[in-house]
């Protein structure tokens, strides 16, 4: 992240990182790494389910000129004011825009209290022994069934995600989610796996 963040910057970009296949699975350091934003899910590897909120993140030295397009009464610096004039939060709270989905809040608090017990190696740790493990039983039990993996084996290159590659990869998830095995499809003809280490 330092080095593609760094290029950006000897070209005069920011650096905008998604994170959202890797926040809650792999170690980042946003502070340290040259990011100036990134943008990510709570759904995944934080554990908030389907419809859990995004989030956004601005590094300090932005937030007092960080402006977004999307103006809304929460990120007013003082919504109940009702005032025609937008004027935005100090903070990252000037990124928020209308009423937060309280229900999806609650259920990304829940995941959230099971995160901050432990810690960022700690999940690493599990997240690589489950992939390692994925591909040894797929190794074994699926030998000869055209399942290809082409994700890296080296843990180096490796996040939470697992992806093979199969002619029928379609009606092979198809199958495997009729027996409630839940993971997804991406053209052209892959299945792909998302172990969360929590």
């Amino acid at each position: 992240m330092t080095s593609v963040s760094s290029l950006a910057h000897q070209h005069g970009a920011l650096m905008i990182w998604d994170v959202a296949h890797s926040a809650g699975a792999v170690p980042l350091d946003l502070h340290n790494s040259g990011a100036d934003m990134a943008v990510g899910c709570t759904y995944k590897y934080l554990n908030g389910g389907p419809g859990a909120p995004a989030f956004a993140w601005v590094h300090n030295t932005h937030l007092p000129s960080f402006q977004q397009p999307l103006t809304g009464w929460w990120g007013h610096t003082s919504p109940f004011q009702m005032s025609p004039d937008f004027l935005p939060a100090r903070g990252i709270g000037r990124v928020l825009c209308g009423t937060q989905p309280i229900i999806s809040m609650g259920l990304i608090e829940c995941g959230l209290d099971i995160f901050a017990r432990t810690d960022m190696q700690a999940i690493r740790s599990k997240s690589l022994a489950l992939s390692d493990l994925f591909i040894q039983l797929i190794e074994q039990e699926c030998a000869g069934l055209d399942l290809h993996l082409i994700t890296p084996l080296e843990h180096a290159h490796r996040g939470s995600h697992l992806s093979y590659e199969h002619p029928h990869a379609y009606s092979v998830m198809q199958a495997l989610i009729e027996r409630k095995v839940i993971g997804d499809y991406r053209d052209p003809g892959v299945i792909r796996f998302g172990l969360t280490p929590l």
